[in-house]
This record gives C-alpha cells, structure tokens and sequence, in this order.
C-alpha cells in the first residue's frame, strides 16, 4: 500500500475547484464535490499505484482523471511515497510548467 502525500500547491488547486463550486453553486456541494475527488484518488491510488497514465513529456509522473479532473502523480525514490503535485480542474487548461517544476510556483 502506498502512502499518499499532497503537495501545497496541490492542497492550492483543491482550494481553487471548491471556491469555483461554492461561488457558482452551493458551499455544500462544493465540500462534497472535492471530499469525494480525494477520497476516490486516495482509495485508488492506494490500492494499485501504477493505475495512472504515465505523461509521454515526463514519464515520471502519472496522470488519473476523475469526474473530468486530472490528478498529475510521482513516487518520491527516496521516502517511496505517492505525491500529488498538481490538480486540474476540467474548467482549466493543462499547464506543462506545474509538470516540469512540480515545487515552484508558476511564473508571472
């Protein structure tokens, strides 16, 4: 079983889905919504973690889509665990940058 670890500017995209979802619909929905994303991506990635795509631009990381939204993986060589390092949103378009530099914030 692999342990899963979210980065910051992954908890970020997370954030952003839910205040799409409140402001648009309901604050209720919005928790639900984004509980149940994380808990299907944990429960699957937990149980079998090669089941994501692997990039054909980085092999090393992994991409599982669910409910439209994509969920960009890597293992960590060193401590074996699972990071998630970028959500999107199926209302956003794929930015390679988060992909290249999984820890850094995005250029201005």
């Amino acid at each position: 079983m692999s342990k899963i670890r979210w980065t910051p500017k992954s908890e970020q995209d997370l954030d952003e889905i839910r205040e799409f979802i409140a402001k648009n619909f309901s604050v209720e929905l919005a928790i639900s919504i984004v509980d149940e994303l994380v808990l299907t991506l944990e429960s699957m990635l937990t149980e079998n973690p090669l089941c994501g795509a692997l990039l054909e631009s980085n092999p090393l990381f992994s991409k599982v889509i669910i409910k439209g939204n994509s969920f960009y993986y890597c293992e960590n060589p060193k401590d074996k665990m699972l990071y998630i390092v970028y959500v999107q949103s199926r209302k956003v378009k794929y930015n390679d940058y988060r992909i290249e530099n999984p820890l850094l914030s995005n250029p201005k």
